[in-house]
This record gives C-alpha cells, sequence and structure tokens, in this order.
C-alpha cells in the first residue's frame, strides 16, 4: 500500500509469487566479467561467501575473465597500482583470500559453457551464473549455459550503459520449466534473462559517435559513463545474490536503474511476468 501524490491510498492487488531455489548440498557462484561491476561485486560476493560458510552452507565462488589490469582501469575499476599487468580474476581471487580466508577460484579465460555443465549433477549443486559483461558474444554463451543447464542453471545478468543498467534474474528457456503452486503462490523458476530481454543476445545498435572496442574504463575516461553506475549496478546484484544463497527465494525477477536522476524499479513476480516473456496470452479471469 503506497500513498501518491494527492495522499489518496493507492492499492494494488496484483498477486505475486516467490520463486524459490530448491535444496541442495551445495551452491557455485560464478562471476563471468570482472571490469567495472564485476570487480566491484566480487567484494560482496566474498562476503556472501564468509556468511554462508559461517552458517553451515557449501558455497563456492570461481572468477572467470581473460583481460589484465591497465593502467586506465586503475580508479575506476577495483584494482591498485600493484596490479597493473596482472590477471583481473587472479587478483581478485588472490586479495579476497587473503582477507576472508576463503578458496575462491579464477579462471583467465573467456567463459565456456564447459566450465559449468562439465560433470554437473543437478541433484546436488545449484549454481548461479552472474554475467557482468559488456559484449553479446559472451551473453550469448551465458545463455547457451542455461539452456544446457534444462531450469537447474539461474543466470543473473548485469548491464550498463551511460548512466542506467538492467538487472535480470532467471533459469528458464521455456514455459514447462517453471512449475507454479497457485494456492502458496509459489514457483520453481524463473524466465532466463535471454527471455526476458531477447535484446541482450544481439549487437548493440550504433552508438552516435564511434565506441567501437572501448570499454567501460575507456568511457568513463571520456566522461561517457557515470563514475557511480557500476557502484550502483554491482550492490543490487549483490542483493539478488544474497537472497539466491541465504534466502533460497526470489521476490522479483528484474530491476532498472537510472543515475540522472536516480531511480529505481523492480520487476514483481507476477502470472504475467511468468508468462509474458515466453508469449503466452495472459490468464482470463473467473
Amino acid at each position: 500500500m503506497t500513498m501518491n501524490q494527492s495522499d489518496t491510498i493507492a492499492v494494488d492487488f496484483t498477486l505475486t509469487y516467490r520463486a524459490l531455489v530448491g535444496d541442495a548440498e551445495r551452491m557455485d557462484l560464478y562471476l563471468v566479467g570482472a571490469g567495472g561491476t564485476g570487480s566491484a561485486l566480487a567484494d560482496s560476493l566474498a562476503r556472501i561467501l564468509y556468511h554462508a560458510r559461517q552458517k553451515g552452507k557449501a558455497v563456492s565462488l570461481t572468477i572467470i575473465d581473460p583481460d589484465i589490469v591497465q593502467e586506465r582501469n586503475i580508479g575506476r575499476q577495483r584494482f591498485c597500482q600493484a596490479e597493473v599487468s596482472y590477471a583481473k580474476s587472479g587478483s581478485l581471487a588472490l586479495r579476497l583470500n587473503a582477507a576472508f580466508g576463503l578458496d575462491i577460484r579464477a579462471i583467465i579465460q573467456p567463459f565456456a559453457p564447459s566450465m559449468v555443465v562439465s560433470g554437473y549433477s543437478a541433484s546436488k549443486t545449484k549454481k548461479l551464473l552472474i554475467g557482468c559483461v559488456d559484449n553479446y558474444h559472451a551473453r550469448q554463451e551465458l545463455a547457451r549455459t542455461v539452456e544446457e543447464g534444462r531450469g537447474n542453471i539461474w543466470w543473473l545478468d548485469v548491464g550498463n550503459a551511460h548512466h542506467s543498467g538492467n538487472i535480470y534474474m532467471g533459469n528458464a528457456v521455456r514455459p514447462e520449466q517453471i512449475a507454479v503452486d497457485e494456492a502458496l503462490r509459489l514457483c520453481s523458476g524463473l524466465p532466463s534473462p535471454a527471455v526476458q530481454d531477447p535484446a541482450l543476445l544481439v549487437p548493440d545498435p550504433p552508438a552516435p559517435e564511434p565506441t567501437d572496442g572501448l570499454s567501460c574504463a575507456d568511457l568513463t575516461l571520456r566522461e561517457e559513463q557515470s563514475l557511480m553506475i557500476n557502484t550502483m549496478m554491482a550492490a543490487i546484484a549483490a542483493n539478488y545474490s544474497y537472497q539466491w544463497v541465504m534466502g533460497g527465494e526470489l521476490t522479483s525477477l528484474a530491476t532498472a536503474v537510472t543515475l540522472e536522476p536516480p531511480a529505481m524499479t523492480s520487476r514483481w513476480i507476477t502470472g504475467e511476468a511468468l508468462r509474458r516473456p515466453f508469449g503466452l496470452p495472459e490468464k482470463k479471469k473467473s
């Protein structure tokens, strides 16, 4: 229940669901991309890992990124001068392991589905891909991994433009992969980010000025990307990850952010939100 500008009560009776992650012996997190958002998010994920282990949960984290730290990254990504010329993923893992006594792994290669699905037992392990990438090729690989997971691999996609961004959470590429309990208002999954927003898998439209080959760091140097947008996106993505790991359930499937002016909106899990991405018709009211 909210109050609008004319001080009248606005009541929304839309029925919502909770998406349950399900029980498993362990949880594996994969942070794909260690640039502006990924390097900011890594610290929060390490704290989630530490907290989860205090609670007796078996949770792992792997950071995947082939890039090395460059001078232009300093101050705009979570790296220091001493890490220049070292691998981003390796630097983050080394630093966070030393700080928290963890065993975070680093893979200094481009992401490939085999890193996640090889030898995967869905009955024993829950997996969450956290994509902080800035190109559609990498998102295509993430989408392919989710498809191979047949509803058992979750994907949290985190992407931003100059002063805004979108976060999507899901695990299903087909509607039959989501079981719904209408009585308890529960569901077993959410539409994959690529189902919610198919544009994630296609090239970005041409920019007004040539920016081909420019990274987030380059755009920030040119003042074409806010210095704060990555931090904002990382904080929201960390909360989604925290809910997934510690609570085992989700109440929203997407969040949109803008910094000019500062605003954030999230999409609740409703029947329409579960059906529309798959092109299913709206249920008729009885």
